[in-house]
């Protein structure tokens, strides 16, 4: 029977299945028998799958097995964000690897030793490991590898049947491992379970003459409404709740245009009237992207009420935006699939296009130079609003380029409001110690750039970037620190800072990708370490009372306000001054650098992302 199976809470998204390690020529080429560079990647559709979710922030686990030793932890390694903890380690085994191969046009695979080829089918308990509140996901890959593989991939599904865990399977017969109706053999008896199977064109084609049913003639145009039907026919024949198939053509100039098509028990599903427009960095990833698109439309929806047109469009712009950088595992993030969508509405949406920038996004892009250019943000968090506002603006007489006003001050609306008004140019503002993203709008409606959290509040990335301010989470450790960096955060406050080191941060930046985060440090650090915080890699410093003097806290005329009050006037004002010297001599020589060691973050995705 089918079940419908109404998801009305988040799902763990379950992958299973084997990763490989990818060697791909840098240089496509390649001489037959001279040296050549290799990049090497991670990629397994099930994983895949697994980190484009992870990327968007959902939480996903990958189950597979790996053998022991240093390349099981490169594999590990590349599962950012996912849930491994269901791996299992083989001794004697390897990784399994595929090679490209241009000179001879074809990808050489060796696998047969694989830790997952290898695995006992009996190490994975799966009425553990599919819970209620999880979705399987696999691929006809699995089965095909061994055996043993065979095995596992059967009780997973079993158990998720006898579990009532929704399924979704990728078909994706590759010849390399076998023929096309043992691999038939394998899924056919699951079909009426499954809550989607997806299949390539050619798939398509080959199990409508498996079945014996008629199909169009070898040569029709992609675009033909023949295939929808074809979709149809098979969905109702098998008994299936939704068949999928992803479409593409490319012109002459490599332009490729995306779309998919959604066969169901109440109609089919199209977006081939809102294409997606491309040119791909990868040709690999689209198809695993495209699948944890679709699956993220679905996860969280009762699905009787989804619109499946635009769940088709989401899935085809997420494997469109892998696909321009590459590597199998998509680098995608939700504030990113968000910017697309809101620019080009329920329009095509061509991505060759996205070097124009949006208006949040130039506005972003603004702030984050402007930012590094200021080295430095004055915090202003007061109980006497008065003299927060009049040390504000004394402060960027000074020099200073970066103010932020806490949202804890005393009558912080009013102190923002007067301070945008009055503020020269050179100085910009921003509002610090915001805990909820639903505070993001009101203060956006005061025109601050930038946004600062002793936290990592749910939202805080998109909420902000959807107005154009710079969200600015806050982490610690290199592990949260990374994570706000792939969530999209384009710059990160590191707090507790004086429990830190400037050598201890260089280490951290100078660890492969990690470099490319953009990191303020903020808590207990003054202008006496600023240069060794800038050194280390600091882009802008975070200060607060060691800054700005302590005055602001005071009520004024008050014996603790008279003796701040001199504090600032014989040594905090003159410090003060100096670091915001140093600060503009810092910058004059980044001015003097190369724009690319300057930022980082506007390198990603044709100078539209960040990093």
């Amino acid at each position: 029977c089918v079940r419908k199976i109404a998801m009305a809470s988040p799902r763990v998204l379950v992958g299973f299945g084997e990763a490989m390690i990818r060697y791909k020529p840098v240089d496509a080429s390649v001489v037959e028998g001279e040296p050549a560079l290799f990049l090497r990647s991670v990629g397994g559709d099930e994983l895949n799958v697994c980190v484009a979710q992870s990327k968007l922030g959902r939480k996903t686990r990958w189950i597979s097995a790996l053998p022991t030793g240093p390349l099981g932890r490169v594999v590990a390694g590349s599962a950012v964000g996912v849930d491994c903890t269901d791996v299992v380690y083989v001794e004697n085994a390897d990784v399994g690897t595929f090679t490209v191969l241009p000179e001879l046009k074809t990808v050489h695979y060796q696998r047969r030793n694989s830790a997952f080829a290898k695995h006992d089918p009996a190490v994975f308990d799966w009425t553990t490991l599919l819970s209620k509140n999880t979705w399987l996901h696999m691929t006809g890959i699995t089965p095909m590898i061994s055996e043993p593989a065979f095995q596992s991939w059967n009780k997973a599904l079993t158990g998720a049947h006898r579990s009532n865990i929704p399924v979704s399977i990728d078909f994706n017969h590759r010849k390399q491992l076998g023929a096309l109706d043992k691999l038939w053999n394998y899924v056919k008896p699951h079909l009426s379970h499954l809550q989607i199977m997806v299949l390539s064109l050619l798939s398509l084609q080959e199990l409508a003459d498996l079945e014996g049913v008629a199909r169009p003639p070898s040569g029709t145009a992609e675009s033909d409404p023949a295939w929808p039907q074809l979709m149809q026919t098979l969905r109702s024949k098998w008994n299936l709740q939704r068949l999928a198939c992803c479409f593409k053509s490319v012109d002459q100039s490599g332009l490729q245009t995306r779309w998919s098509v959604l066969a169901t028990e109440s109609g089919t599903f199209s977006s081939h009237g809102t294409p997606i427009l491309h040119r791909p960095a990868d040709a690999l990833g689209g198809g695993s992207a495209w699948m944890a698109g679709l699956l993220d439309a679905f996860m969280d929806a009762v699905v009787d009420a989804l619109d499946l047109t635009a769940a088709l469009r989401h899935a085809d712009l997420l494997a469109a935006l892998c696909q321009e950088t590459s590597g199998d595992h998509s680098t995608v993030t939700r504030s990113q699939l968000s910017q697309v969508e809101e620019r080009f509405g329920k329009n095509a949406i061509d991505l060759t296009l996205l070097g124009q920038d949006s208006e949040q996004e130039t506005q972003i892009r603004s702030t984050l130079e402007h930012l590094n250019d200021a080295g430095v943000i004055a915090i202003l968090r007061a109980k006497n609003a008065d003299v927060a506002i009049e040390r504000g603006l004394e402060l960027a007489a000074m020099g200073c380029k970066a103010l932020e006003v806490t949202t804890d001050t005393t009558d912080c609306v009013r102190v923002v409001d007067e301070l945008q008004s009055k503020l020269p140019d050179s100085c910009i503002l921003g509002v610090g110690t915001v805990m909820k993203a639903e505070q993001v709008p009101s203060f956006a409606a005061l025109g601050v750039k930038f946004a600062l959290s002793p936290i990592a509040p749910p939202g805080f990335i998109d909420a902000c970037h959807n107005y154009g301010i710079v969200a600015v989470p806050a982490g610690f450790t290199s592990n949260e620190l990374w994570s706000l960096h792939q969530q999209g955060a384009r710059m990160i406050k590191l707090f507790p800072a004086h429990q830190y080191s400037p050598s201890l941060l260089k280490s951290v930046l100078s660890v492969g990708p990690l470099k490319n985060m953009n990191i303020s440090p903020s808590g207990g650090i003054g202008p006496q370490t600023a240069q060794d915080w800038w050194a280390a890699g600091a882009k802008v410093l975070a200060m607060g009372s060691n800054l700005v003097g302590k005055d602001i806290n005071f009520p004024t005329g008050s014996a603790e306000f008279l003796k701040a009050r001199t504090d600032w006037e014989t040594s905090g004002r003159k410090a003060a001054k100096e670091l915001f010297e140093r600060a503009a001599s810092r910058s004059e020589k980044l001015r003097r650098g190369s724009p690319r060691s300057r930022f980082p973050f506007l390198l990603a995705f044709g100078l539209f992302f960040g990093n």
